[in-house]
């Protein structure tokens, strides 16, 4: 089964700057993503799953991103990342 990405990119105060970028970046692949900015980790976390997204990705800040995936089969996951681990998608 092909689930399709759908990803809420909130942030910190220090990130939204850099989750508008991305996001930016991701919409203009063809990707699905809906901006949260300035909003808290668990606040985001409860709207992501409320909204059904596979995927949120949490800007602390222009560096650091907790990346939380409710597609797993096993219930999902959430990591600690920085920018630069990201692969952008080609647009």
């Amino acid at each position: 089964m092909d689930q399709r990405v759908k990803a809420l990119f909130a942030s910190a105060e220090a990130g939204r700057a850099q989750a508008e970028r991305l996001a930016a970046h991701y919409c203009g692949a063809g990707w699905q993503v809906t901006l949260y900015p300035e909003a808290l980790l668990e606040e985001s976390r409860k709207r992501a799953e409320e909204e059904q997204m596979t995927h949120l990705l949490y800007f602390h800040d222009e560096e650091r991103i907790t990346l939380v995936s409710f597609a797993d089969e096993m219930g999902g996951y959430s990591v600690d990342i920085q920018v630069s681990d990201l692969i952008l998608p080609k647009k």
